[in-house]
């Protein structure tokens, strides 16, 4: 096992950095002398964006609130919204659950000094460049393959911060000229006010994090920063040797996409020797849970599968409410003859093993026809660019692009390919909606299997369509 320390910080500091991360804006926040001169009369409407520049994508449905004039709002599906008041706004606090998953908490902007009617601002999270300067205290490495993980460990009271803990995250990771994996870990150690900063975590691919002191632990808690380079994760640790008696019961409740109850689901709790099936209400229950961060898995037929973390406290440990979504499938597939059914071709197994390691981002079949073609359903996906090809009037013309790290970054021509075959965009267009079964898409060439790299000589996107013949049984 290699072991590798993560970057530390001064005690009592971790907890502040990321909150005092600088927010883009034009203009200072007033002063309250500044204030004092403006006359509160002028009403504002604020046009902008908010955006989030560690992934280089808009955040869609995020919530604003204007401070003094009692307004909100909510943004586009391009992250850009407007808001209207009567009143003077005097601040723009914008919400959403990607921020909070990042532990920023929400985007702040005050109103630009001397500025009679606000007009313009956007709401922008550090780059990612800034997040490693100011909490790991290093510059950003040469890899889009690592990330940050900050988070606090506390004890099962809910109050106590736990300072000094150990907290590891063990990840396996493929040698590049061998090829066999072999298992990593980062560790940090929590401040005086029981933050900690791990740096250096795989964006791509799942890792496991463990909090343990001399008398506390955590259970192993999964980490998937699933293509975002920052995310928080907060740990409970409790005394797993403790009087059984005395453990709480969790309970909680799956459910589906509509808030329907999903009954006969199997829910796994780790660290225990059972499972249990929810009943015809979606509700489930766990008697004499050991306290700390722990994991539930849900498998329901028909359903993907969902793994959540949950913290189990002395008192008030919250009952969760765990979503499952429908399956990924491939329609139309059992339409096509085959004359070995007993043999399962290689790319088919290989595209399942990949789908369920989750290395890369999958559209369906479904979702190509609810977007009403390939190229609208491929503009959704994160991280690529689709312009109508150069020259060309006709949109169903088109080409594929990866974005930079950075809004300076130029995007560059994705490598396009069909069946598993190096191809050229103008392929994509010949393939009707009603042939196409499946699309991977790769961030970079770097993260794509072997067997394609080859075929590439940059480093940019990656995008394989499947169509039911190449992924037929």
């Amino acid at each position: 096992m290699s072991f590798l320390t993560a970057r530390s910080r001064p005690a009592g500091q971790l907890g502040l950095l990321l909150l005092a991360l600088p927010f883009a804006s034009a203009h200072a926040a007033p002063t309250s002398s500044a204030w004092a001169a403006v006359a509160p009369q002028a009403a504002d409407t604020v046009r902008g964006v908010v955006y989030d520049s560690l992934t280089n994508t808009p955040l869609a449905g995020a919530f604003i609130t204007g401070e003094g004039a009692g307004v909100s709002t909510t943004s586009d599906s391009t992250g850009h919204f407007v808001l209207a008041s009567d009143a003077r706004v005097s601040r723009l606090t914008a919400f959403h659950d990607a921020l909070d998953a990042m532990g920023f908490g929400a985007l702040t902007l005050a109103r630009p000094t001397g500025t009679e009617r606000w007009t313009g601002a956007d709401l922008v999270t550090p780059s990612i460049g800034t997040v490693w300067s100011r909490v790991c205290g290093l510059d950003l490495p040469a890899s889009d393959n690592r990330g940050v993980v900050i988070g606090s460990a506390r004890l099962p009271d809910d109050t106590t911060r736990l300072a000094g803990a150990s907290i590891r995250v063990q990840y396996e990771e493929i040698l590049p000229r061998t090829g066999l994996r072999q298992l990593q870990e980062l560790e940090a150690i929590t401040d005086s006010v029981g933050s900690y900063v791990v740096c250096g975590v795989p964006i791509y691919e799942e890792a496991a994090m463990l909090g343990t002191s001399s008398t506390v632990q955590s259970g192993p808690v999964r980490v998937a920063l699933d293509g975002r380079p920052l995310r928080r994760i907060d740990l409970v640790l409790g005394q797993v040797d403790g009087p059984v008696d005395r453990w709480p019961t969790v309970t909680g409740r799956v459910e589906n996409q509509k808030g329907e109850a999903v009954a006969g689901a199997r829910v796994v709790l780790t660290e225990r020797d059972s499972a249990t099936t929810t009943d015809s209400s979606g509700t489930f229950a766990f008697p004499q849970v050991p306290p700390g961060s722990r994991m539930v898995t849900v498998l329901a037929p028909g359903y993907g599968v969902v793994i959540a973390q949950i913290d189990v406290l002395y008192e008030g440990t919250v009952s969760p409410i765990i979503s499952v979504a429908p399956a990924f499938s491939i329609a139309g597939l059992e339409g096509i003859p085959v004359t070995e059914r007993s043999v399962i071709r290689r790319s088919r197994t290989e595209f399942e093993e990949r789908r369920q390691a989750g290395i890369a981002q999958y559209v369906d079949s479904s979702a190509v026809r609810v977007a009403g073609s390939l190229r609208a359903a491929l503009a959704e996906v994160p991280g690529l660019i689709v312009e109508t090809a150069p020259g060309s009037q006709d949109s169903a013309q088109y080409e594929i692009l990866g974005r930079g790290r950075s809004l300076a970054v130029q995007s560059c021509r994705a490598d396009v390919f069909v069946d598993g075959v190096p191809a050229k965009i103008t392929d994509f267009y010949d393939v009707a909606t009603d042939q196409i079964a499946a699309v991977e898409v790769y961030r970079s060439n770097a993260f794509a299997p072997s067997q394609y790299q080859k075929f590439v000589s940059g480093d940019c996107a990656l995008v394989i369509l499947w169509t039911r013949y190449g992924l037929r049984p």
